[in-house]
């Protein structure tokens, strides 16, 4: 009974800002600990939206370089809320630094962070020059509320079919797309980054 109170103790806890990769490691096997003890974790609980995604991927760019500027974030196998849960999606976040001719990579789910290099590429359909994003942005599950107040999007986002994608990009303003798919229909939205408007 004592493991079970003491695992019950882990899962409340975030990592703040800061804690690093380190920090993401030890929660989850904490909480493997937990679930072999017995005890289900809820999903919620291990979910994660992009800025929980880019306090720890920021601490692995940093020690990749000093300089490093976020370009821009992609979320594949999102929720209609703004999340990423564990095993259907993940983060990815995109730096590039002076100096470097290769953008790193940092791909994230509630239980793990890798790392890669490759070189320079933006998202399909996008030219962003060398704008990186601002230190400030409104949190995918932020922007995806905000996108289902569009029309027509409620019914597509709240179907449970959905395949939800999030792209955060440096355009003016800076802003989240948010697409969803479901049979035969698809969705497409744009949300003002800096205030959370949808933009129309």
């Amino acid at each position: 009974m004592r493991r079970t109170a003491d695992c019950r103790g882990v899962h409340r806890r975030r990592a703040g800002p800061g804690r690093g990769a380190a920090r993401v490691l030890a929660v989850a096997a904490a909480l493997a600990a937990c679930a072999s003890a017995g005890e289900q974790v809820p999903a919620e609980r291990l979910r994660i939206s992009a800025q929980d995604a880019a306090r720890e991927a920021n601490t692995v760019a940093r020690a990749w370089s000093p300089d490093a500027v976020l370009r821009y974030i992609e979320g594949e196998g999102v929720t209609p809320d703004g999340y990423v849960e564990p095993r259907r999606g993940a983060w990815r976040l995109v730096y590039e630094a002076p100096g470097r001719a290769e953008q790193l990579v940092v791909t994230a789910t509630p239980t793990s962070l890798d790392q890669t290099t490759r070189p320079p590429q933006t998202p399909a359909g996008y030219v962003l020059g060398d704008a990186a994003l601002p230190a400030t942005w409104v949190d995918s599950p932020v922007a995806a509320a905000a996108a289902r107040t569009a029309d027509g999007a409620a019914d597509l986002l709240g179907r449970r079919d959905a395949a939800v994608s999030m792209l955060l990009v440096p355009l003016r303003p800076p802003r989240w797309v948010i697409r969803a798919a479901a049979g035969t229909e698809t969705g497409q939205w744009h949300v003002d980054a800096a205030t959370g408007a949808v933009l129309r």
